[in-house]
């Protein structure tokens, strides 16, 4: 195994060194200088594609040790144009932190030999005390004497003589033309002014991005051998899931009228109530299932009584499941949806699929690790696509047609609550989508605030159906700035 502040040979390319130092310091004026919105907006896009530029190199030059690298990629992109595109809660907040997790991982498990697809996202993690040793490696590797220098002259006296001229240029044509020097200064937004925390953070932001490219790269380590697995007390096994199975065995039979589609009311209970009571706990109780499921898997060697109770398991949570779907579904037909409402139905559907597989592989026989790769793929997979649909149009449509004969039951308010990425589903109704006096409405003129989405959808349905509210503190009630809206919210 190679010491730990040895650096990867990869940085003895002066290119690629460079780029590293380059990307850094991009990366560092980015986040220190440029004006970024809360909400992703086109800087954040071009710092996704700066810490990419490094892994999609390596990828192309093939120096990549972990050959599944590669695959995981292509999703980056996806989440990339989904956060580009979409101005719902799991584009603008979940999927960046997704993002940035994802991101980390595929760095720190790139140079590890793996035998597995699911060891890109288990890493052992690094050092990071020992960074600024790889950092000054990289540094000497940049500024060592080469036979380069007459090279390095020359282009030297270029910058030299180009950059006052460039600069002259600039000064002329922004004076020249208002539209040029708006466009530039929308361009760019850079902080002119200077604050004293630049002091720590100029450093620091540059320090932890050239640290993390150098250290998670020389991170090599060697995990392709399989550790064979001790089983299990198989009297032990046998009680613990004998007794689950029992106790899962009375609630489905509890539950069999609905799960045929006979609803049996609870004294007291309506039939909303007895809608939504359970499918999250249900949802708790699948997923509780599959982490017991991956422990005895990990050392299962074929053993009857585990084979036996486990299918039982299996089979008996995926009823579980099918009864929490059914619930969900006579919820919404009552209540309407909502974004959490499909969110739990998919997540559902998620792991009813996940244990369905799960027992046809445990059957099967096939390999731990396999198991493992199927959930890895199925997982990313399942939430690429998830977070790749307009869920607040379908939402606001799926209501809308829903309560279209009966609209005194549609809950405008909610669907008001909207991004707007729901607008184009609410044109030919009364409803107005919302965003409140504490929400910032994006410039579209800003390279900083722009998104494609947002400002393309705002561009074609216009701000008809798109107002900003305010308290009023009179009234008592959310009212809008232009325009008469309806259904104002109290506060």
């Amino acid at each position: 195994m190679q010491e730990q502040t040895t650096l990867h040979p990869i940085f003895n390319h002066k290119f690629f060194a460079w780029l590293t130092l380059g990307i850094s310091f991009m990366l560092m004026m980015i986040d220190n200088f440029f004006k970024m919105d809360k909400l992703v907006g086109s800087w954040h896009i071009v710092m996704y594609l700066l810490l990419l530029l490094p892994l999609v190199y390596l990828i192309w030059k093939k120096k990549l040790e972990n050959a599944y690298v590669k695959w995981f990629v292509p999703l980056l992109f996806v989440f990339m144009i989904d956060m580009f595109y979409y101005s719902n809660d799991m584009a603008q907040i979940f999927l960046p932190i997704a993002f940035y997790v994802i991101v980390a991982l595929l760095y720190i498990t790139s140079m590890h030999k793996v035998h597995s697809l699911y060891q890109t996202f288990i890493p052992y993690f690094l050092v990071l005390g020992v960074g600024f040793a790889y950092v000054a490696k990289l540094f000497d590797i940049l500024f060592l004497k080469s036979d380069n220098r007459l090279l390095y002259k020359r282009i030297g006296l270029a910058l030299l003589i180009t950059l006052p001229f460039l600069g002259l240029f600039i000064a002329l044509l922004f004076s020249a033309d208002k539209n040029f020097s708006t466009f530039v200064t929308n361009l760019v937004d850079f902080n002119y002014s200077f604050e004293i925390h630049y002091i720590f953070s100029v450093p620091l932001y540059f320090f932890v991005y050239l640290v993390f490219f150098t250290t998670s790269l020389s991170n090599i380590r060697d995990r392709s051998s399989i550790k064979e697995s001790i089983g299990f007390d198989q009297l032990i096994v046998a009680i613990f899931l004998g007794m689950i199975n029992f106790l899962f065995l009375v609630f489905i039979a509890v539950q069999l009228p609905f799960l045929f589609g006979e609803v049996h009311l609870p004294t007291g209970m309506n039939l909303a109530e007895f809608a939504r009571e359970g499918f999250f706990q249900l949802m708790m109780v699948m997923g509780l299932v599959l982490v017991i499921f991956m422990f005895i898997m990990r050392r299962f060697k074929g053993e009857k009584i585990s084979m036996f109770l486990l299918a039982g398991l299996l089979v008996q949570t995926i009823l579980m499941g099918i009864i929490s779907v059914k619930k969900m579904y006579l919820y919404q037909s009552i209540k309407g949806a909502t974004v959490l409402r499909y969110y739990v139905e998919w997540f559902d559907y998620f792991l009813i699929v996940v244990l369905a597989l799960g027992l046809l592989f445990f059957l099967r026989k096939v390999v731990f690790s396999k198991l493992l790769d199927m959930v890895v793929v199925l997982g990313l997979g399942s939430f690429t696509l998830i977070a790749s649909l307009n869920v607040d149009a379908m939402v606001a449509s799926h209501n809308i047609e829903k309560f279209k004969e009966n609209p005194k039951k549609l809950d405008k308010n909610a669907i008001s609550k909207l991004s707007i990425d729901a607008l184009p589903a609410v044109q030919g109704s009364d409803i107005v989508l919302r965003y409140y006096e504490y929400s910032k409405k994006r410039n579209c003129y800003n390279f900083a605030e722009y998104q494609y989405g947002y400002c393309s959808t705002l561009a074609h349905y216009g701000e008809k159906q798109y107002q900003k509210y305010i308290y009023n503190y009179d009234s008592g009630f959310y009212e809008p700035i232009k325009g008469q809206g309806e259904n104002n919210e109290s506060k």
